[in-house]
C-alpha cells in the first residue's frame, strides 16, 4: 500500500515538473500563466484544471521561495501566496541575466 505523503509528495512532483517543462519550453525570460500549467497537468492525469489551481499555484509558491521561478502580475513580481486574479510565472534570471521580458 502507498503512503498518502508518498502520494502527496508524487503529486507535487509532478506539479513540479510540469511548470518547469513548459517555462523551459517557452524559452529563458518568457512567461505562462499558471492556468496553463493546471491546464496540462489536468490533461495528463486526468481531472478539472480548475480543481488543480490551488495545488499549482501551492507549488508555484514553493518554487519562488527557493528562488526558482518569479510571479508576475501587471508586469510587476508578486507574492503568488497574496496575489488575487491571474499571476504568470517565469524562471528567475540568472545573476547577470535579465528577465523583464514579457511572456
Amino acid at each position: 500500500m502507498i503512503s498518502k505523503s508518498f502520494t502527496e509528495d508524487a503529486f507535487a512532483e509532478r506539479i513540479r515538473e510540469c511548470m518547469l517543462e513548459l517555462l523551459i519550453e517557452r524559452g529563458p525570460g518568457r512567461t505562462i500563466c499558471v492556468s496553463e500549467a493546471a491546464q496540462t497537468l489536468a490533461v495528463r492525469i486526468g481531472f478539472h484544471w480548475h480543481d488543480l489551481m490551488r495545488p499549482v499555484r501551492t507549488i508555484a509558491a514553493a518554487l519562488s521561495d527557493a528562488g526558482v521561478i518569479e510571479a508576475i502580475q501587471h508586469e510587476e513580481v508578486v507574492d503568488i501566496r497574496v496575489a488575487r486574479g491571474p499571476v504568470r510565472i517565469r524562471l528567475r534570471a540568472l545573476p547577470g541575466q535579465r528577465s523583464a521580458q514579457r511572456g
